[in-house]
């Protein structure tokens, strides 16, 4: 760890190794092997879209990438908030729940501790699986005698909100929420705009991992965050 990241409501060096961890495994699996390409579907999308084989096959490799990658966001921000007082990462040992508050640990506004599940996106599960997540959610927040929360970090619009989680086939239940990454931060935190600070510093914390030198277009990087996360 290079660089003082300014976040004084979080262990720095805790963030760096978390950080480290997950995405060191994203570029060793950069460097694996890969599967072989489809030709004909590359070509197909090269006459459709009226590209050339050049460009298509270039982008066939950035969405690979980018898949990969968001899997490995979504496991760290799972791994960065448990670095919040009072909580804890279940990791593999979670039984379907990725967080739960420490034993003795309550939120305020309900009275009661919270457990939680991490989608990096509003639409990581499929629609047909919810009412599985809805059932293992409501489980745990009986067996733990807390709220449970899908934590939805990029939300399907940029707009702040924290309500019972409605899925079809399942009753509406106060204590089955979710919420957007920014308000999630915010609770777990308990400090407010903590997601955004967190982004700001991200391509410093980044280029401590690969050591590359980092370059980023800050207005690009502050119009795609405002595109997507709410304020």
């Amino acid at each position: 760890m290079e660089h003082d990241y300014g976040l004084d409501w979080i262990d720095q060096e805790a963030l760096y190794e978390k950080t480290k961890h997950v995405f060191g495994s994203a570029l060793k699996r950069k460097s694996e092997k890969k599967n072989p390409p489809d030709p004909f579907t590359l070509m197909a999308q090269a006459i459709i879209a009226g590209s050339s084989l050049e460009n298509v096959l270039h982008f066939e490799v950035e969405r690979k990438i980018n898949k990969t990658l968001s899997n490995s966001v979504g496991l760290w921000h799972q791994h960065v908030l448990s670095l919040a007082p009072g909580w804890v990462d279940l990791g593999s040992n979670g039984g379907g729940i990725d967080l739960k508050m420490e034993p003795g640990v309550i939120e305020p506004r309900f009275g009661k501790p919270l457990v939680a599940e991490v989608k990096n996106r509003f639409n990581t599960i499929k629609a047909s699986d919810e009412k599985e997540v809805w059932d293992t959610l409501d489980l745990a927040a009986k067996t733990h005698g807390a709220v449970a929360y899908i934590f939805q970090i990029v939300p399907k619009t940029s707009e702040r909100y924290d309500q019972p989680w409605k899925v079809s086939g399942r009753p509406v239940k106060e204590h089955i929420r979710c919420c957007d990454g920014a308000t999630a931060y915010d609770m777990v935190f308990k400090r407010e705009n903590a997601l955004k600070d967190l982004y700001e510093v991200f391509p410093l914390i980044m280029d401590d991992v690969v050591g590359d030198n980092v370059q980023i277009d800050h207005d690009i990087a502050e119009k795609m965050y405002s595109e997507s996360i709410p304020e």
